[in-house]
């Protein structure tokens, strides 16, 4: 635990929150009990929040309609995704003009390849590109998987938005972004880099958005491998919620031990 951990409810002991949404906030559409009024309790003790999301196929913008929803308020540059982590990743890079991408992914991560100047052909030419970006993709077909593949065998780099196997929803676990990246990976024979979670970069990001040190922060989530595994190689104290995907059971199994454990979200305000 932080030297800036105290006695009394987690709300309390630190002061600024890094927030992951699939399975804490809520399940596909639909809230988590809770969860919303905790947030909007921090917001009005004046605690800075960042939303960090692995989830790449929504824009920052549209992630502050999904949360209106739910009556929770927010602006854009409170929520830090896996696609602004590739974007990171890409920055540092330097000059990508001329440069060429194929995209298995939404919207979001379109956008931010997009925002790049990143050419993005169609096509026989989409096999010579310079990138190959995977992230979720409902869409994702065979033509996509053999594009990406035959690409990355002829020297794109591969880039993935995250490594998560599985999506929580109310109906159950679906497949998320990581099953599509072992699809290309065991085609390819090649392993990508990961922009988001559990490479703590993506947690850098969020600190530098609220302007907080490792020290005072708590990064809250549902998923060992991730969100807790991102924490721990950030040096921020973290959270697992049981709302999600990994259980209590899971923390001795894989060895991933989170500071603190609670039933969901809600219960950061109790004692």
């Amino acid at each position: 635990m932080s030297s800036y951990a105290r006695e009394g409810p987690l709300a309390e002991r630190y002061n600024s929150f890094i927030i992951d949404l699939d399975g804490v906030l809520y399940l596909l559409n639909d809230p988590i009990p809770g969860a919303a009024e905790t947030v909007n309790e921090l917001t009005a003790a004046g605690r800075p929040i960042v939303f960090l999301t692995n989830n790449s196929s929504a824009t920052p913008e549209q992630y502050v309609e999904k949360l209106a929803r739910f009556r929770i308020k927010l602006e854009p540059a409170q929520v830090v995704t896996s696609s602004q982590a590739v974007g990171r990743y890409l920055d540092g890079k330097g000059n990508l003009d001329g440069s060429t991408g194929y995209v298995i992914g939404e919207e979001g991560l379109l956008e931010e390849i997009r925002s790049r100047s990143i050419a993005l052909p169609e096509g026989e030419k989409a096999l010579e590109s310079d990138f190959v970006f995977v992230g979720w993709d409902r869409a994702f077909s065979f033509e996509k998987l053999k594009t990406a593949v035959v690409a990355i065998r002829r020297g794109a780099e591969f880039i993935a938005t995250n490594a998560d196997a599985t999506y929580p929803t109310p109906g159950g676990l679906w497949p998320g972004a990581g099953s599509l990246v072992a699809a290309v990976a065991t085609g390819a024979g090649k392993e990508p880099l990961i922009a988001g979670k559990p490479n703590p970069t993506i947690v850098e990001l969020a600190l530098e958005r609220m302007g907080s040190t490792p020290e005072e922060t708590l990064l809250i989530g549902d998923r060992l491998d991730s969100d807790i595994l991102a924490g721990l190689a950030a040096s921020v104290d973290t959270l697992l919620v049981l709302t999600g995907v990994s259980t209590v059971d899971e923390i001795e199994l894989t060895g991933i031990k989170p500071t603190h454990v609670r039933s969901s979200l809600a219960d950061m305000l109790l004692d």
